[in-house]
This record gives structure tokens, C-alpha cells and sequence, in this order.
């Protein structure tokens, strides 16, 4: 909660509503609840002090049977692999969050398909599995990490091209599919102009021809064929 507190001070938001499954946590927050640990009376010192950076804030409890979407996050943290996961940069913010000097990076807070070259580039970890680690080690040659950490890719005939996280690809995807200047176009062609726009990210092809089969009017308006189906037979020539 103070995390997301932190992002949103950050993006200069005013009026916060913060939704919590944990009926322990709005309590103790709304001091309905005594805090008795030490531990945790740090953490709500520290969230009162954010919480007086907004003009107005709500804190809503959420029952657990209407928390779809942190189910979701919980089953994808537990189906995904240690070596993905970035520990230190959690663990990081733990203790920085009590020692009040929060510093948030939100690329750093999703796991996604950069953080293992992020983390190659900037402190040269590999992964413990030979065949990714030898994998891996031939691949950061084509990306690069400014001192933002932003990760870009390098093409050969065009500029680098900004690496997306799977926030941002659907976004990119619909304008150029069927935005101001989209007209609809296959799969290869929609990839091909992302890759002009300066944009990539992994699995491309895959998350294109996905895009593509849920959009309605590729799939009302494409060609199609009304043939009917007969049986196969060899052309002889002239």
C-alpha cells in the first residue's frame, strides 16, 4: 500500500481511492484496529505521512470474493519461476519503506520479459538453468539500458526501438491496428509497422495474430472463401 502510495504522490494525484483486501490494514489504518507490533506501527507512521501529501484520500475494504484481480497476480507470482524473479529489488523496498526514503521504480515492480536483461546489463546476473544462462548471454548484444532503465533493442536499418512490458503492448497494438491511421492490416504488416514505429517487446508475432482474431471487424470484413470443399486432383498440362 505504501508503494502505490508512493507511485501516486509521484504522478502528483490529489485525491487517492485505495482498495485493500485486508481488513486488518484498513482498520489499523482508520485506527479502528491497535497496532502492537513495532514493526508494524513503522509502517503506519510512515503511511500517514504520505497520506497527508493528498487532498483527499478513501481507503475500501474489499471482500475476498470480489478480489479477482489480486487472485490473478497471486496465481501468476506462484506459476512463475525464482530465477525470473527479481528478490533483492523487493526486498530493497522493504526496508527503504521503513527507513523512510522510498525509492520506486514501477518497471522494477512487474516481472516481465526485461527484467532478466535489465538485471544482465546493469549487474550481470544470469539466470542458474546453462541453456538460459548461454541463451541469454548472447542476446543482450542487441540491447541496450540508459540510465533511466529503459531498455531499448537495436534493429539493423532504424533507430533503437523502446522495449514495451505487457501494460503497454495492447495500447500500441490498437492504435496502430485501428487508430487514427490504422486500416485494419494482417498480422506481418501490423508487425512490421510497430517495429517502424520504434516499438518491440517479446513474442510479437504471437501477441499480434491474437490481437488480430479478437478484432471484430477483421473477423466480420475479412475475405473469405465460398468454394465448396471437393476432393483434391492432379492438374495435368497442356
Amino acid at each position: 500500500m505504501i508503494a502505490g502510495l508512493e507511485l501516486a504522490k509521484s504522478l502528483g494525484a490529489k485525491v487517492v481511492e485505495a482498495k485493500c483486501n485486508s481488513l486488518l490494514v484498513v482498520n489499523q489504518v482508520k485506527w479502528s484496529f491497535e497496532v502492537r507490533e513495532d514493526r508494524m506501527q513503522r509502517y503506519l507512521d510512515k503511511l500517514q505521512v504520505i497520506l497527508h501529501h493528498f487532498k483527499e484520500w478513501t481507503l475500501v475494504h474489499i471482500p475476498r470474493d470480489q478480489n479477482i484481480e489480486a487472485d490473478v497476480f497471486a496465481n501468476l507470482r506462484s506459476s512463475i519461476k525464482e530465477d525470473d524473479i527479481l528478490l533483492r529489488t523487493v526486498v530493497q523496498l522493504s526496508k527503504s519503506v521503513i527507513e523512510g526514503h522510498a525509492e520506486i521504480n514501477s518497471a522494477s515492480l512487474t516481472w516481465d520479459w526485461r527484467n532478466k536483461y535489465i538485471d544482465y546489463l546493469r549487474n550481470g546476473k544470469l539466470p542458474t538453468n546453462p541453456k538460459v544462462s548461454r541463451a541469454l548471454r548472447a542476446k543482450p548484444a542487441r540491447f541496450s539500458l540508459d540510465e533511466n532503465g529503459t531498455i531499448y533493442r537495436r534493429t539493423f536499418d532504424r533507430p533503437l526501438a523502446v522495449c514495451l512490458g505487457p501494460e503497454d503492448t495492447d495500447y500500441v497494438l490498437r492504435e496502430i491496428h485501428k487508430g487514427t491511421c490504422g486500416n485494419h492490416s494482417g498480422a506481418d504488416s501490423l508487425v512490421r509497422k510497430v517495429i517502424r514505429a520504434g516499438y518491440y517487446w517479446d513474442n510479437m508475432e504471437k501477441d499480434t495474430k491474437e490481437f488480430i482474431r479478437r478484432c471484430d471487424k477483421c473477423q466480420r470484413f475479412a475475405p473469405m472463401i465460398h468454394q465448396p470443399g471437393e476432393q483434391l486432383h492432379s492438374v495435368l498440362s497442356p
